[in-house]
């Protein structure tokens, strides 16, 4: 009976430290307090937490998207490097990681990704998948960072910080629409990758919403799609005022530039030939902490391409 007494103590103290969260509509559970060893399994999820001042606690990073030094050196901003994609269940498990964070979904597929969120779960792994990557994607995804901010503030005892980041973000996105003010937007073309088609984003992705914070309009922000594949003649027709090139360790911005002052049509947009031409980090694009002052980096570049404009 006294065994029995003091297992139940033990499940009723180990539950009063278990910490219940919201995440993509759902109520999930930190197993206990506060989170030891946490596993970022993107890069743009891993600012975020560094952001929150997550410390020690932040064990290790995996998929780097456009810090080539990281993967040279194993390490991204001091943090170990677990893999330079998502990592193999096994390792994961073997590593001991209570709370794994991820940037996309697909972090959390059963075939590309570490595993489903059910079974780490099951397994005694938390996890957190930042809420623009949640299905269906939220309407206002600046919104949707200040909820990862909540949040993740939240289970690291960080919510002081996570006030901070967000006010921050609120007064960037202001000063991006003062600069932006009432001037008829620039029309921006994003290009993503030039290897299969040209690659973009339509209504449906974040860079309609980062671009529309700048004061420009995303060329395809009609079409209700998340990704758009665009052939030369219709880029063509359209002639965006600016191109904005995303730079990643996969497809570097010099690559795209390349290639579309090489094309023997292409070369011919307004924007390649006066070289309107704005590189942007994946990570940047790509909705997390450094959202906001990307907008406002964009507006005062958007701002400067229009005073130039004839």
């Amino acid at each position: 009976m006294r065994w029995l007494g003091a297992s139940v103590l033990a499940l009723l103290s180990s539950s009063a430290m278990a910490l219940d969260y919201q995440n993509c509509g759902h109520t999930w559970q930190l197993p206990q307090e506060r989170p030891q060893r946490i596993l970022a399994l993107n890069q743009h999820a891993a600012d975020l937490l560094l952001a929150l001042d997550a410390g020690p606690t932040l064990a290790a990073v995996s998929y780097i998207d456009d810090d080539p030094q990281a993967l040279a050196s194993g390490r991204y901003r001091g943090v170990p490097l677990l893999s330079r994609r998502y990592p193999a269940t096994e390792v994961v498990y073997a590593q001991g990681y209570d709370l794994l964070v991820g940037g996309f979904a697909s972090a959390f597929r059963d075939s590309d990704g570490v595993a489903p969120r059910t079974t780490l779960k099951t397994n005694g792994i938390a996890t957190y998948l930042l809420e623009n990557a949640c299905a269906p994607a939220p309407d206002n995804g600046f919104a949707a960072i200040e909820q990862d901010l909540r949040s993740l503030g939240r289970l690291l005892q960080r919510e002081a910080r996570a006030s901070q980041l967000i006010a921050r973000q609120r007064q960037d996105l202001a000063a991006a629409k003062t600069i932006a003010g009432h001037s008829p937007p620039l029309s921006v073309f994003y290009l993503d990758s030039e290897v299969n088609g040209l690659q973009s984003e339509g209504k449906r992705g974040f860079i309609t919403q980062l671009i529309d914070a700048a004061g420009g309009r995303n060329l395809y922000a009609e079409v209700e799609l998340n990704r758009v594949t665009v052939d030369a003649e219709r880029l063509l027709r359209a002639d965006p005022d600016v191109i904005i090139l995303a730079d990643a360790v996969w497809s570097p911005a010099a690559g795209k530039r390349a290639y579309l002052r090489q094309h023997p049509a292409l070369s011919h947009l307004r924007a390649v030939r006066d070289n309107r031409l704005i590189d942007l980090p994946f990570s940047h694009i790509v909705p997390g902490e450094h959202s906001a002052r990307t907008a406002l980096t964009l507006a005062r570049q958007l701002r400067a391409l229009k005073q130039q404009r004839p």
